[in-house]
């Protein structure tokens, strides 16, 4: 019988988290060793690309937190081999839900708890992601995974873990599905000047205001656009600046959009000015479209991993909007968006689905002594 790895994840798709879950699935799928199955406690469906080898179970509930004795149940009813749960606040729910199976149900698999960020970072984004819970509970996980080696090390310390039961996955990424027939907006068509793409939820820290300020300097002395993809508290203020700035003919806050990866494939550069970033996916995903990337070195040092520390991409210090300016002006050179776009297929593929699969597989074996 197969391997079998469920791996808990509030929506198979519409999220970063989501389609990291399912993308590691995918791998893990890919690698013809393990059954995934992908267990949502939402009811979004699941992306086109993932293969009906890959299982996508529903809980009956709305929310992470009302989903303790559905998990219950599913573990005693299915018993996967391990249950992989993300988000520092599920994986609480998570690990609850694996200790009571064990205790009153009889489930003998493993829960594995993936930290994407910094613990310190983690509050954050969600209230609920409390540090001082990680730093107590995540020793009776049967071991942790994170996407960067800053993470990694830094889970180690806050929570004083042993460095063998936490174990290097990064957040995988599968190969472009390729260009559409017509661009998803009107600057992005052949004849148009250059243009880069931003796509983020628009929090604080992912620092738009920068950008749009820097954007507005390469402004004076090229013709080039600037698409901002996503929604999130940011975006009412960065429609204001670009309005302040007198910049609506050639910056938009597009906001959500289905295919992001469209407006990537045909832009000059991606460009992340994020404060922090426990990996940035976003990256991945611009450089599997053929999309250079700059990034600044963000603290959780996810930039600096998947650009190889700037040989993959253009990585600038932290909000630096002098070196960030120049960094675009860069890109605008064909020889350098020529010599990155190839750099970052190369580094995408390298982080590919099965890959990501492989490396879970060996930290199992290796920590859990797992035959698989």
């Amino acid at each position: 019988m197969a391997f079998r790895v469920t791996l808990l994840v509030d929506s198979p798709g519409r999220l970063a988290h989501g389609n990291a879950a399912s993308r590691l699935a995918l791998g893990l799928a890919q690698t013809g060793k393990v059954d995934p199955t992908v267990l949502c406690y939402s009811q979004d469906p699941a992306p086109a690309w993932l293969p009906a080898e890959v299982h996508v179970d529903r809980l009956a509930a709305s929310r992470i937190s009302r989903s303790l004795p559905l998990i219950v149940r599913y573990l005693h009813e299915q018993a996967p081999d391990v249950l992989i749960t993300r988000q520092m606040h599920a994986n609480f729910i998570g690990l609850a839900a694996g200790m009571t199976a064990r205790t009153t149900r009889g489930w003998r698999g493993k829960v594995i708890l993936v930290q994407d960020h910094p613990a310190a970072l983690s509050h954050a984004s969600n209230w609920r992601d409390n540090k001082w819970l990680a730093k107590a509970g995540y020793r009776f996980a049967d071991g942790v995974i994170s996407p960067s080696p800053t993470v990694r090390d830094d889970t180690i310390r806050w929570c004083g873990l042993a460095p063998d039961s936490v174990g290097l996955v990064p957040n995988p990424i599968p190969p472009f599905s390729g260009l559409l027939k017509d661009p998803p907006h009107p600057w992005l068509a052949d004849d148009e000047p250059p243009v880069f793409v931003h796509t983020s939820n628009m929090m604080p820290w992912k620092r738009l205001d920068l950008l749009v300020d820097a954007f507005a300097e390469l402004r004076r002395d090229h013709d080039v656009r600037l698409l901002l993809i996503g929604e999130g508290p940011g975006r009412p203020g960065v429609i204001e600046q670009i309005h302040r700035l007198n910049l609506e003919d050639c910056a938009q806050a597009v906001g959500w959009v289905k295919d992001p990866l469209q407006y990537a494939a045909r832009a000059c550069a991606f460009v992340l000015p994020s404060d922090e970033e426990g990996f940035g996916q976003v990256l991945t995903e611009a450089m599997s479209a053929g999309c250079p990337v700059i990034s600044a070195d963000s603290e959780g040092g996810g930039p600096r991993f998947v650009t190889q520390d700037g040989k993959c991409g253009i990585l600038i210090p932290q909000r630096d909007r002098g070196q960030l300016v120049e960094a675009m002006e860069r890109m605008l050179s064909p020889e350098v968006r020529a010599e990155y776009r190839e750099l970052g297929r190369q580094r995408a593929e390298e982080l590919s689905p099965v890959s990501s699969a492989h490396a879970l597989i060996e930290f199992l074996g290796n920590h859990l002594g797992l035959e698989i």
